[in-house]
């Protein structure tokens, strides 16, 4: 919501104005990366629960905190919103899509609920981005009064609902450290980083914005996808901020080579 107060209703709709950047995006994040998660299930020596939760990952819409790392970096804000709207539009139809592609390549039966799918993606992206992008368009004045307020409110919330989960997991976490989870990990989010990078388009600032995005997905999704495959895994929720972990320290070297080839140019 903090985010859409800030955005305007045509930031929400741009990719779809702009079909070839649409067309992009849905290749990096959408099509590549399954591919790339399912490839490295097969190809790898790692735990089922680490091939799931790549799998799972791979085909998650983007966080509802993803736009702050972007901005900061120099992205267009009218492309990080219609970002966020058209992926996770987009991944209410193709998700069941992928799993079913899925299930007939590994030759074993997912389970899947397009219900939940459609629940999360609404209540924690869709509802409230819409939401603040309403109030800013119908009462201009009072987005102005009170984007400050929810955007300190909402990072209050994260930093209290976030740290005791991350305490309580973090012994499962260090469970999972080790027999090349961490690499493959960190190697998946480096190629999600290159194919953004690559596929982001003529402009500098959104191929940093495509390449962000490939890399960060939506952590909630990823495990209601995971759970559903491992139901009696009580390791998902840790397989996942383990993958928030590793991907918020694999962007860094991007992000500084970033700062710096800005500086060089200027």
């Amino acid at each position: 919501m903090g985010f859409g107060l800030k955005a305007s209703p045509g930031a929400a709709f741009y990719l779809f104005r702009n079909p070839a950047q649409l067309l992009r995006s849905v290749l990096a994040m959408n099509i590549i990366m399954p591919l790339v998660g399912i490839s490295m299930a097969l190809i790898l020596d790692l735990l089922l629960l680490v091939k799931v939760a790549l799998i799972a990952i791979s085909v998650s819409p983007l966080a509802p905190i993803f736009p702050k790392k972007p901005l900061r970096a120099g992205g267009r804000e009218e492309y990080i919103i219609g970002l966020m709207m058209a992926v996770s539009l987009f991944s209410i139809i193709l998700i069941p899509i992928t799993m079913e592609l899925i299930e007939k390549i590994a030759h074993k039966p997912i389970s899947i609920s397009s219900k939940a799918i459609l629940i999360t993606v609404l209540v924690t992206v869709i509802i409230p981005l819409a939401f603040g992008i309403a109030i800013r368009h119908f009462i201009p004045v009072l987005s102005e009064k009170i984007t400050n307020v929810v955007a300190r409110i909402a990072q209050v919330i994260l930093i209290i609902t976030v740290i005791p989960v991350l305490f309580k997991v973090l012994p499962s976490i260090l469970q999972l450290i080790g027999n090349g989870t961490v690499l493959a990990i960190a190697a998946f989010v480096g190629i999600g980083v290159l194919v953004g990078h690559i596929l982001g388009g003529p402009a500098g600032e959104d191929r940093t914005v495509l390449a962000l995005a490939t890399a960060t997905r939506h952590p909630a999704i990823a495990i209601t996808l995971a759970s559903a495959n491992l139901p009696d895994h009580k390791l998902v929720p840790a397989t996942i901020l383990l993958y928030l972990l590793i991907n918020a320290v694999v962007v860094i070297p991007y992000l500084k080579w970033l700062q710096k080839a800005k500086t060089e140019m200027y």
